[in-house]
């Protein structure tokens, strides 16, 4: 698989967006610093997802086995190996927590300030950034066959690792999204973020694989799994709307009233269709799951669907926000790290996984 590729050309566009985001970020930076932590929060939550759905999967797959694994291993450990630099990725955004959350400011009276104050604030960091790490090791690290999962006697330690992923990524969506409107409350986002972290990471590992030439059968069985998780964040997060539209609350209704104003209502609708709509439609017929053109296209579409999602949750509460080329540049200086991390992954595992199957050939 991994000949199909021209390393060279994807190292040096990965490189290339590095370069012109480091740039952009740099000007922006001192053009508007509090611009630049906006911006990189964005580009923080969306490239989070790469490494949180590659754990989410293979200690899914730990739990129910699936033919799938054997083309989609090398990918899902790739994502994975990018945890470290995803995780700590948030430094940039979180060192200027007062240009993110209102809450941080000393005058400001809260019901729950025991939860909401900076110590505790970075306290949860850390325990997010050391939890995930250690889950991430042994999710990559612990011995599993090409398409079997880890030794039955080991898996409850998957089981449990499942629980605590899901536990503090919910907590993570809360501290890092929900609470730039502390009086704004719904139990349902955790969910709504944690699809679309999953949705993201998973758009990038089936493109890849589509890419790749994997077989096509473990190809439809990742963009199935795509689409019910596409179809889950489509439901959670109509079902938050609807809820909070009937109640009609002031407490609540202030969260969605500058989502729906000026740029950001089509922004919204971009999100829906290409998140929701395009996938559905093709991913519902056979042989838009068995199409590597067909799967590619859908992926690069719910990738976008997720910067724009990104944008449309973080950037709304902060009025006039930052130039748009710094929210561009901060999506490109980190994502053009995380790729070139990903694809050495890609490259090393998929040679490593051809020379095994020329072995066993020839053995």
């Amino acid at each position: 698989m991994s000949g199909d590729w021209n390393w060279r050309s994807l190292n040096l566009g990965a490189l290339a967006a590095f370069a012109v985001g480091s740039v952009g970020c740099g000007l922006g930076a001192t053009v508007d610093l509090d611009g630049f932590s906006r911006a990189w929060l964005c580009a923080y939550l969306f490239w989070l997802g790469l490494p949180l759905c590659g754990v989410t999967l293979v200690l899914v797959h730990d739990l129910t086995g699936g033919n799938w694994m054997a083309s989609a291993r090398p990918a899902l450990n790739a994502a994975i190996a990018t945890m470290p630099l995803a995780a700590l990725a948030g430094i940039p955004a979180f060192v200027r927590l007062h240009a993110l959350y209102h809450w941080v400011d000393p005058g400001r009276q809260l019901d729950n300030a025991f939860y909401l104050n900076s110590a505790a604030f970075y306290l949860r960091y850390a325990i997010d950034v050391a939890l995930w790490c250690l889950i991430a090791a042994f999710a990559l690290w612990t011995p599993r066959g090409a398409a079997t999962p880890i030794a039955p006697a080991r898996s409850w330690i998957s089981a449990i690792g499942l629980i605590a992923l899901a536990l503090s990524a919910s907590f993570a969506s809360i501290d890092w999204i929900l609470s730039l409107e502390p009086a704004f409350w719904s139990s349902i986002f955790p969910m709504i973020v944690a699809a679309g972290w999953f949705n993201a990471g998973l758009a990038l590992v089936v493109l890849a694989m589509a890419a790749a030439g994997v077989e096509r059968r473990h190809m439809a069985d990742l963009a199935a799994i795509l689409l019910g998780t596409t179809i889950f964040w489509a439901y959670v997060e109509f079902m938050q709307f609807l809820i909070i539209w009937e109640e009609n609350l002031k407490t609540e209704i202030q969260w969605y009233l500058p989502r729906f104003a000026g740029i950001w209502l089509p922004t919204a609708f971009v999100g829906l269709a290409l998140g929701f709509v395009v996938p559905f439609f093709v991913f519902v017929t056979t042989a838009g799951k068995h199409s590597r053109a067909a799967v590619a296209a859908v992926c690069a579409a719910i990738l976008a669907s997720r910067v724009a999602d990104q944008w449309w949750l973080v950037l709304p509460e902060f009025s006039p926000g930052g130039p748009f080329w710094l929210d561009v540049a901060a999506m490109l200086a980190l994502g053009g790290l995380m790729l070139l991390l990903f694809f050495a992954g890609l490259r090393a595992r998929w040679s490593a996984a051809a020379t095994a199957t020329l072995a066993r050939r020839h053995g």
